[in-house]
């Protein structure tokens, strides 16, 4: 008796690190056999073009790229690009400003972009088209969408308190905002009113030199509270809790009512030095002063402040005595004192006037610029605001975005929720900022000159417009990177959790006022990638920048395999020690494929008996791969790999020691092995279809090997019209050029989950050059009432309506006849 023993074709040993550069070249033409391009797009959310890429780049990367090869093996082409932020501060801060300043900044964004996707290709990318902010086709569309705003009045310039960092010397957007619990100074001081003494608690001393009004509550009865001769006034409510932090001693002489507040005004103790500070001051009523800390009297300074802003009647009569490097400005005493050295000055001041009661230190929330790490402040400046309060159709602007983000997917399902409350608490959106490096915004009221000014930035960049006018402000980034949204339908968007506030939101916002339209299908954020110390990992931090050491150490089978494996909607703890244990799982799934294809000779199609052990095995098989399927398409990568690792265990261990008799000594065509080979082919193609999008390179050498042993049997398939048109133009997807019936012909290599199919180009012509197809049923005319009507397959296969054949035909023998 012959035995069948396995055939050495598929080797443990993988050396992927050799092998990989091989399929990095290989195109990717050879996958797209038989494909339909679905009309769904990926957009890359963009980079900042301003250092080495990290490792959660990679991750973000890798999600994306993992979907795309799930639709790939799958039969359909996910099409996406990959894109880079090119304005802004950081990129400023890594160049030094000087006269021709955009070219060295040019160049400098050009290298980077270079060197990122140097490493972004190495990891094996379906999607390859790029686009940047800083192309001047994308500069004028971003004026072109910024001038129908202003024709739809929708922008406007106001002195509004923004958020400021006196590093940046720039206002800040809420996703560049940290908040932090600290210890700080918080003061007790008092100020005289007639024979009184208000009882006044703050954390900012030198905002004091902006006061113009104090708050009180309306509802609540305030005490008159009599110590060491001094009459104080504080609210009822904390008594006991102010007079144990204060440690006074005295005795309640009566109380106070609203009356009091309304009669009365205050003067601040500046007076004697300043002149401006003898004009008296009123009380104004707020409901929203927290009654758990303070003293119920907080002290108003309008252009520090949003609450204090908004609550201030006369907003034209606010001053500022601050400038934008957060220094004193207009008062002479205290000129280009900062504001910081102020409270040192105040402090001083008050002890030696006797203001000053208590010094406390405590917890408090504060705002936290996210690249200096230094606090910042409200600053009262003009800036353009997007307005986000207006009504369209008796309804209003807010109620209509809310509804539609309602119909979005979103993963994870608390993310709908953090957007949703976002907007509602929006009112308007500060799209300018005070920098150099950007889109310049000019003559906001000059239609005629905007619209000059997006031609000359059509063949120049936005830079030449610095020569011809003085400029201050140029667009947010946020603005920037959101304006690709407007381009492609029905968009997936996954990025960070730190795109939350930024891009996901902006994206949302501009979409929205341009179509009344929300064309997402799904929004994903992940989480970060953190270190063993849980510091995320940054650009800023260059020891965290070790992706060259990880392509040298891995390969990249084994770097998907890392990610895909834990559950990236929670923070990912990285270290190079993890990726060395997880190769006990990738040996065991190369054991498991070296066993199927190995033993995978002599088989025969034709024969197609089958036993009811193996019927039953391919069975739960399929039952398995349409869990992976749901896991996949959910971003649930984390519990595929859970029933893959199952599924190679449980066969493994069950159905290869049960088939080893049939395989190795039965006869070579008999129908036994013949069985045992079709439910092995199954098994490796659930292991092929499962495992492609994760370990890619792997798989590939696997069907390399089938493919040389059956080359005559398996029947080879034609590329797709559309895949000729692929390589005629040498990787370029270009349709604009063709000739109509060659167009036509492209209609049948489409999967439409709609009405309609947008084309463009993916580069910079893809402005001008775009085709839409519709998929409209065939219309015929009716014989007798001539009226168009849809072609249906039933008893009326002659071109008649309904309502001839119920009018014209009144028996069945005139039907018959005319039928």
């Amino acid at each position: 008796m012959k035995i069948n023993f396995q055939k050495k074709k598929f080797n443990l040993k993988a050396n992927l690190l050799n092998k990989q550069d091989f399929f990095l070249k290989k195109t990717n033409l050879e996958f797209l056999k038989k494909k339909k391009i679905i009309n769904f797009f990926l957009l890359d959310g963009p980079p900042f073009a301003n250092g080495e890429i990290h490792v959660g780049h990679i991750l973000n990367k890798i999600i994306k790229n993992v979907i795309t090869f799930f639709f790939l093996i799958n039969n359909i082409i996910l099409l996406g690009n990959m894109g880079w932020d090119t304005h802004g501060l950081p990129i400023e801060q890594k160049n030094i400003f000087s006269l021709f300043f955009f070219n060295k900044y040019r160049f400098y964004v050009c290298n980077i972009i270079k060197n990122q996707k140097k490493s972004f290709l190495k990891l094996n990318l379906f999607n390859k088209f790029d686009y940047n902010t800083m192309e001047p086709k994308y500069e004028s569309i971003q004026i072109k969408i910024f001038q129908y705003f202003t024709i739809k009045k929708k922008i406007f310039i106001s002195k509004n308190p923004i958020f400021w960092c006196y590093k940046c010397c720039s206002s800040l957007s809420y996703s560049e905002i940290l908040y932090k619990k600290i210890k700080i100074n918080s003061w007790y001081f008092k100020i005289k009113i007639e024979n009184y003494y208000l009882l006044i608690w703050t954390t900012n001393l030198w905002s004091l030199i902006n006061n113009q009004a104090c708050f009180y509550i309306k509802s609540y009865i305030y005490i008159v509270y009599k110590s060491y001769n001094s009459k104080i006034l504080f609210i009822k409510k904390l008594f006991y809790k102010i007079t144990k932090i204060l440690n006074i001693k005295g005795k309640i002489i009566g109380f106070v009512n609203n009356i009091f507040y309304v009669k009365n005004k205050y003067v601040l103790f500046f007076n004697k030095f300043i002149r401006y500070y003898n004009k008296k001051k009123t009380f104004i009523n707020n409901f929203f002063i927290d009654i758990k800390i303070g003293t119920g009297l907080v002290h108003c300074a309008p252009s520090n402040g949003i609450d204090d802003f908004d609550l201030f009647k006369n907003k034209s009569k606010i001053l500022n005595f601050l400038n934008n490097f957060c220094s004193i400005k207009n008062i002479k005493i205290f000129e280009f004192i900062n504001i910081f050295f102020l409270n040192k000055i105040l402090l001083i001041v008050m002890q030696k006037r006797k203001i000053l009661i208590k010094n406390k230190i405590i917890y408090h929330k504060h705002m936290f610029c996210w690249r200096h790490k230094i606090m910042i402040i409200y600053h009262l400046t003009n800036q353009i605001f997007l307005n986000l309060n207006f009504k369209i159709l008796n309804f209003n602007f807010k109620q209509l975005i809310l509804y539609k983000i309602k119909k979005i997917n979103f993963l994870p399902l608390k993310l709908k929720l953090l957007i949703l409350n976002m907007i509602l608490l929006r009112d308007n959106w500060c799209i300018s900022r005070q920098r150099f490096w950007g889109v310049y915004i000019l003559k906001i009221h000059d239609f005629n000159f905007l619209s000059y000014y997006k031609n000359i930035t059509k063949n120049f960049t936005s830079h030449i417009i610095l020569f011809l006018n003085n400029i201050k402000n140029i667009f947010d980034v946020w603005i920037d990177s959101s304006i690709i949204s407007t381009i492609f339908n029905k968009k997936i968007l996954i990025e960070g959790k730190d795109q939350i506030r930024g891009w996901f939101q902006s994206c949302i916002i501009i979409n929205f006022i341009l179509f009344f339209n929300l064309n997402f299908f799904k929004i994903v954020s992940h989480n970060f990638c953190i270190d063993i110390k849980k510091k995320k990992f940054s650009k800023s931090i260059i020891i965290n920048n070790n992706v060259n050491i990880l392509y040298k150490n891995f390969s990249i089978d084994i770097i998907y395999f890392f990610f895909c494996k834990h559950n990236f909607f929670k923070n990912i703890v990285f270290n190079e020690k993890k990726i060395f244990f997880l190769t006990k799982f990738y040996v065991l799934i190369r054991t498991f494929i070296k066993f199927l294809i190995n033993n995978f000779y002599n088989f025969s199609f034709k024969k197609k008996q089958i036993l009811l052990i193996d019927h039953w095995i391919i069975k739960k098989i399929f039952i398995f791969n349409n869990l992976i399927k749901f896991n996949y398409i959910n971003f649930k990568f984390y519990n595929s790999i859970k029933i893959i690792i199952f599924v190679v265990n449980f066969i493994s261990s069950f159905y290869f020691d049960y088939s080893k008799n049939k395989l190795y000594l039965s006869k070579l065509n008999s129908i036994i092995r013949n069985s045992a080979l079709l439910t092995l082919f199954r098994i490796f193609a659930f292991i092929f279809k499962s495992l492609f999008p994760i370990l890619n390179n792997t798989m590939l050498e696997t069907k390399k090997i089938i493919k040389t042993s059956y080359k005559n049997k398996i029947i080879k398939i034609k590329f797709s019209f559309f895949i000729k048109i692929f390589k005629l133009i040498n990787n370029f997807i270009v349709f604009c050029f063709f000739n109509s019936k060659k167009i036509n012909n492209i209609k049948n290599d489409f999967l439409c989950i709609g009405k309609c199919i947008y084309l463009y180009n993916f580069f910079w012509v893809w402005n001008n050059n775009k085709k839409i197809f519709f998929f409209v049923k065939k219309k015929f005319l009716c014989l007798f009432c001539k009226k168009k009507i849809f072609y249906k397959n039933y008893i009326l296969k002659k071109k008649i309506c309904n309502i001839c054949y119920l009018n014209k035909f009144h028996n069945l023998e005139e039907i018959r006849f005319y039928l």
